[in-house]
Protein backbone atom coordinates (compact mmCIF):
# COMPACT_ATOMS: atom_id res chain seq x y z
CA UNK A 1 0.00 0.00 0.00
CA UNK A 2 1.13 3.32 -0.70
CA UNK A 3 2.40 5.56 2.24
CA UNK A 4 2.64 8.94 0.72
CA UNK A 5 -0.72 11.06 -0.81
CA UNK A 6 0.14 14.17 -3.12
CA UNK A 7 -2.18 16.91 -3.49
CA UNK A 8 -1.02 19.95 -6.32
CA UNK A 9 -2.06 23.62 -6.42
CA UNK A 10 -3.75 23.09 -9.56
CA UNK A 11 -5.31 19.70 -8.80
CA UNK A 12 -4.60 17.42 -11.79
CA UNK A 13 -8.08 16.25 -11.84
CA UNK A 14 -9.16 13.75 -15.07
CA UNK A 15 -11.43 16.22 -16.70
CA UNK A 16 -13.42 13.47 -18.16
CA UNK A 17 -14.33 11.97 -15.34
CA UNK A 18 -16.89 12.33 -12.37
CA UNK A 19 -15.52 13.06 -9.03
CA UNK A 20 -16.35 9.72 -8.22
CA UNK A 21 -14.44 8.24 -10.96
CA UNK A 22 -11.71 10.79 -10.23
CA UNK A 23 -11.60 8.80 -6.81
CA UNK A 24 -12.05 5.65 -7.64
CA UNK A 25 -9.09 6.09 -10.59
CA UNK A 26 -6.05 6.13 -7.65
CA UNK A 27 -7.94 2.52 -6.41
CA UNK A 28 -8.50 0.89 -9.99
CA UNK A 29 -4.71 1.65 -11.09
CA UNK A 30 -3.73 -0.55 -7.83
CA UNK A 31 -6.04 -3.10 -9.13
CA UNK A 32 -9.43 -3.01 -5.86
CA UNK A 33 -12.41 -4.54 -7.16
CA UNK A 34 -15.43 -2.63 -7.99
CA UNK A 35 -16.86 -3.48 -4.74
CA UNK A 36 -14.09 -2.29 -2.74
CA UNK A 37 -14.28 0.87 -4.64
CA UNK A 38 -17.85 1.12 -4.52
CA UNK A 39 -17.11 0.73 -0.47
CA UNK A 40 -14.64 3.18 0.22
CA UNK A 41 -15.19 6.02 -2.11
CA UNK A 42 -18.67 6.85 -1.13
CA UNK A 43 -16.91 7.50 2.61
CA UNK A 44 -13.81 9.50 1.24
CA UNK A 45 -16.44 11.81 -0.34
CA UNK A 46 -18.43 12.17 2.51
CA UNK A 47 -15.05 12.83 4.31
CA UNK A 48 -14.21 16.18 2.33
CA UNK A 49 -18.23 17.58 2.56
CA UNK A 50 -18.77 16.40 -1.53
CA UNK A 51 -21.75 14.39 -0.77
CA UNK A 52 -24.39 15.10 -3.63
CA UNK A 53 -21.11 15.72 -6.29
CA UNK A 54 -20.33 12.59 -7.05
CA UNK A 55 -22.03 12.62 -10.81
CA UNK A 56 -20.23 15.86 -11.32
CA UNK A 57 -17.44 16.27 -13.67
CA UNK A 58 -14.10 18.78 -12.41
CA UNK A 59 -15.70 21.89 -14.57
CA UNK A 60 -18.94 22.01 -12.55
CA UNK A 61 -17.17 22.42 -9.28
CA UNK A 62 -15.73 25.38 -7.77
CA UNK A 63 -11.95 25.72 -7.07
CA UNK A 64 -12.48 25.06 -3.50
CA UNK A 65 -14.67 21.77 -4.54
CA UNK A 66 -11.93 20.48 -7.12
CA UNK A 67 -9.33 20.63 -4.61
CA UNK A 68 -10.91 18.54 -2.30
CA UNK A 69 -11.73 16.26 -5.19
CA UNK A 70 -7.99 16.15 -5.39
CA UNK A 71 -7.63 15.57 -1.19
CA UNK A 72 -10.04 12.33 -1.54
CA UNK A 73 -8.01 10.97 -4.18
CA UNK A 74 -4.65 11.85 -2.21
CA UNK A 75 -6.21 9.71 0.63
CA UNK A 76 -8.53 7.05 -0.36
CA UNK A 77 -5.56 4.74 0.01
CA UNK A 78 -5.25 6.14 3.73
CA UNK A 79 -1.67 7.35 3.20
CA UNK A 80 0.27 7.61 6.32
CA UNK A 81 1.57 10.92 4.88
CA UNK A 82 -0.35 13.66 2.82
CA UNK A 83 2.04 16.25 1.56
CA UNK A 84 -0.07 19.67 0.04
CA UNK A 85 2.03 21.74 -2.39
CA UNK A 86 0.17 25.08 -1.94
CA UNK A 87 -3.13 23.68 -1.49
CA UNK A 88 -4.94 26.76 -1.16
CA UNK A 89 -2.61 28.71 -3.53
CA UNK A 90 -5.15 29.33 -6.46
CA UNK A 91 -8.25 29.74 -3.95
CA UNK A 92 -10.47 32.54 -2.43
CA UNK A 93 -10.48 32.78 1.30
CA UNK A 94 -13.41 30.75 2.05
CA UNK A 95 -12.40 28.28 -0.15
CA UNK A 96 -8.68 28.08 1.33
CA UNK A 97 -10.22 27.57 4.73
CA UNK A 98 -12.70 24.95 3.65
CA UNK A 99 -9.47 23.22 2.53
CA UNK A 100 -7.50 23.93 5.66
CA UNK A 101 -10.29 22.54 7.52
CA UNK A 102 -10.57 19.15 5.50
CA UNK A 103 -6.77 19.28 5.83
CA UNK A 104 -7.49 19.38 9.75
CA UNK A 105 -9.43 16.46 9.55
CA UNK A 106 -7.59 14.32 8.01
CA UNK A 107 -4.47 15.42 10.20
CA UNK A 108 -7.01 14.33 13.37
CA UNK A 109 -7.63 11.06 12.06
CA UNK A 110 -3.94 10.01 11.84
CA UNK A 111 -2.32 10.78 8.31
CA UNK A 112 0.80 13.64 8.97
CA UNK A 113 -0.16 16.19 6.97
CA UNK A 114 2.94 18.46 5.37
CA UNK A 115 1.23 21.39 3.75
CA UNK A 116 3.50 24.20 1.60
CA UNK A 117 2.22 27.45 1.39
CA UNK A 118 3.02 31.23 1.57
CA UNK A 119 -0.44 32.26 3.62
CA UNK A 120 0.82 33.83 7.03
CA UNK A 121 -2.89 33.46 8.07
CA UNK A 122 -2.91 29.86 7.90
CA UNK A 123 0.58 29.44 9.37
CA UNK A 124 -0.85 31.77 12.48
CA UNK A 125 -4.16 30.14 12.87
CA UNK A 126 -2.96 26.53 12.72
CA UNK A 127 -0.72 27.05 15.35
CA UNK A 128 1.89 23.99 14.06
CA UNK A 129 5.41 23.53 13.48
CA UNK A 130 6.32 25.68 11.11
CA UNK A 131 9.74 25.53 9.32
CA UNK A 132 10.53 28.39 7.08
CA UNK A 133 12.94 28.13 3.68
CA UNK A 134 14.68 31.13 2.55
CA UNK A 135 17.05 30.44 -0.87
CA UNK A 136 16.89 26.99 -0.33
CA UNK A 137 17.91 26.59 3.14
CA UNK A 138 15.54 26.11 6.35
CA UNK A 139 15.93 29.80 7.90
CA UNK A 140 13.25 29.06 11.07
CA UNK A 141 11.93 25.62 12.29
CA UNK A 142 9.15 26.52 15.00
CA UNK A 143 6.86 24.48 17.13
CA UNK A 144 4.23 25.97 18.13
CA UNK A 145 1.69 23.67 20.70
CA UNK A 146 -1.74 23.45 19.14
CA UNK A 147 -3.62 25.18 22.35
CA UNK A 148 -1.52 27.69 22.13
CA UNK A 149 -2.65 31.51 21.78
Amino acid sequence: MRKIGTIYQDFKLLPNRTVFENIAFALEIVGMTSKEINFTVPRVIDLVGLNGKEKNFPKELSGGEQQRVAIARAVVRQPKILIADEPTGNLDPKHAWDVVAVLEKINQHGTTVLMTTHNQDIVKKLKRRVITIDGGRISNDTSVKAGAK
